[in-house]
């Protein structure tokens, strides 16, 4: 963890720093695919005990980038390129359910803020903020299902999601986001209009699997086969 250097944290917030500053680690590729993430280093690295340095690394497990070994301890995660399409097959299935029960709930104040992230999406360019507002953005639409396993599930495909957009947002480029689909999406939810809704969700999804798709297919065929650094799901 010598890349990591010393880092403190007040132990009150110590787990979710921790976290946090592993997963930027891991996604901007400062820990690489398969390096161990041993307890007693990270707790010398942050100066705190071993125990919020693990309930760090079980959160991380849940979101894709660690994966716990019995007796081995832990190592950053790196997936297979199929992995990440099939995020995108299964927002296809799972989102566009949880938008039908959301939409006709939405309250005026939802479709403010809504509109709100679009307006930052259309500005922002750093990728980090982008993946962050990308997935507000959708949660936001479907918020008001009253299913909340679904709800779940539609937010850890949409923080795989965040992740691609993260590490792949410069070379997918701008129309890998699909704006002028956010701002259809937005009138739709504003109409309080859940097939139109779902109409444009799926064509907006399928468009982001097709530039990924095609994306990875110009990557195996320039000889770089392997996807960089811990990626999970969109």
């Amino acid at each position: 963890m010598a890349a990591l250097g010393h880092i403190s944290v007040p132990q009150t917030h110590s787990r979710s720093i921790i976290e946090s500053t592993l997963a930027e680690a891991i996604l901007n590729g400062t820990i690489r695919p398969g390096t161990p993430l041993r307890q007693e280093e990270l707790a010398e690295v942050f100066g705190v005990s071993r125990m919020p340095v693990r309930e760090a690394l079980i959160q991380l497990e849940g979101k894709g980038l660690v994966r716990l070994r019995a007796g081995k301890g832990a190592v950053a995660v790196n997936l297979d390129p199929a992995d990440l399409i099939e995020t995108y097959d299964v927002r296809l299935i799972i989102e566009p359910a949880a938008l039908h029960l959301s939409i006709p709930n939405l309250t005026d104040a939802d479709i403010q803020e809504i509109r709100g992230h679009v307006r930052q999406l259309e500005s922002e360019t750093d990728p980090a903020a982008i993946g962050r507002l990308n997935t507000e953005f959708h949660l936001a639409l479907c918020r008001r299902a009253a299913n909340d396993r679904l709800l779940k599930l539609v937010r850890a495909a949409l923080e795989e999601e965040e992740q691609i957009i993260r590490l792949h947002s410069a070379a997918l480029g701008a129309d890998a986001l699909g704006r002028p689909d956010h701002r259809a999406l937005a009138d739709a939810a504003a109409d309080r209009d859940a097939v139109a809704a779902i109409e444009i969700l799926h064509r907006h999804i399928t468009a982001a699997a097709d530039t990924l798709r095609a994306y990875l297919s110009v990557r195996e065929g320039a000889g770089n086969r392997a996807v960089p650094v811990g990626l999970t799901r969109k």
